[in-house]
């Protein structure tokens, strides 16, 4: 039996000409287009005729289910309104948030608009003020996210930290660096030992769950959060998970990353408060979304060249190892400390 085509193999290729058409058709809009790098999707960022960035065009992946665009949509709608910064959605001429570029499917399209800011990946200084700013966009965003129940975030998906075990193991496979493979090792085993037995404890929720340092926008003085993108890896999940993802791309390139930790949870903990049982737990879930992580890149990279794909491969893996060389009783005290508990 042939095997389902991969998302990588179902990402969308249209062309400039193509997208250009499709704005006049279905938004009105013209000016100059240029590739943005995506996972699954397909982008493409308008400038108008001086140059300055006003929309994206973004073209969901082939595999897409329409529920889960509407799932997206309607997040949005309840972070805007507790005050995240997230992108605004473009109706169509005709009112429509999604366009269906096919006859009456996908590809679907929609146009967001563009926000100012650098991303968090090229903000090499953190101030403590940012990490903690970090911490309470992203707080905000899973308190407003508590009550969402979507049946579309409800879903199996490689990205959700229930499914790390999983995943980890299919990339330990493909780990061919044997120091690389002893810390995938190390990292499953902290996962049997010390999450799996607090999981039933936890909170869930729907999450954003990708405040990765690429999703992250950052002010021009570097001191504050501008921006949250792409709801593409939404899921009904464990919600300290939103924590420990913006906790685990923060840590990239840091000189102190337990500061780092302590700070991205305090601020996180001021707009969503964690129990005990999510302290306790925040650690493992930092180690479970970076084992994802590169467990991810080693398959993606068996399907496609495209360097995007592993742009967190080498932090995550140092990160991984300064986790894994920390005692996890220490880890703990860290953030119960920065939560003030």
């Amino acid at each position: 039996m042939a095997r389902p085509p991969t998302q990588i193999e179902t990402r969308p290729s249209l062309s400039r000409p193509g997208a250009a058409t499709s704005l006049r058709r279905w938004w009105g809009l013209e000016g100059d287009l240029e590739d943005l790098p995506s996972e699954r999707d397909q982008n493409f960022l308008l400038r108008d005729g001086t140059g300055r960035p006003t929309f994206v065009l973004k073209i969901a992946n082939l595999g897409e289910r329409l529920e889960f665009l509407d799932c997206q949509h309607r997040a949005m709608q309840l972070l805007a309104a507790a005050g995240v910064p997230i992108q605004r959605i473009l109706p169509t001429l005709d009112g429509l948030e999604i366009a269906a570029l096919g006859e009456s499917g996908p590809p679907f399209a929609r146009v967001l608009g563009w926000l100012p800011g650098r991303t968090l990946a090229f903000v090499r200084a953190r101030p403590a003020e940012l990490l903690e700013d970090l911490g309470r966009t992203m707080g905000r965003s899973a308190t407003a996210l508590l009550d969402l129940d979507h049946p579309a975030a409800r879903r199996a998906f490689q990205w959700d930290v229930l499914q790390a075990g999983a995943v980890i193991e299919s990339g330990r496979v493909r780990t061919t660096d044997p120091r690389r493979a002893v810390l995938l090792d190390a990292v499953a085993m902290r996962l049997r030992e010390d999450l799996q037995p607090r999981l039933g404890s936890l909170r869930r929720s729907a999450i954003h769950n990708d405040a990765n340092d690429h999703n992250v926008l950052v002010s021009d003085d570097g001191r504050r959060v501008t921006g949250l993108l792409d709801f593409g890896d939404m899921v009904h999940s464990v919600t300290a998970q939103e924590a420990a993802v913006a906790c685990a791309y923060a840590m990239f390139g840091a000189q102190d990353p337990a500061g780092v930790i302590g700070r991205v949870v305090a601020g996180f903990d001021a707009t969503c408060p964690l129990t005990p049982d999510e302290l306790d737990a925040l650690p493992s879930l930092i180690l479970a979304r970076l084992g994802a992580s590169v467990a991810i890149a080693a398959v993606q990279g068996d399907q496609a060249p495209d360097p995007y794909l592993r742009v967190s491969e080498e932090p995550a893996w140092t990160a991984i190892e300064w986790l894994i060389g920390q005692a996890p009783s220490s880890l703990r005290a860290t953030v119960h400390e920065a939560a003030g508990r």
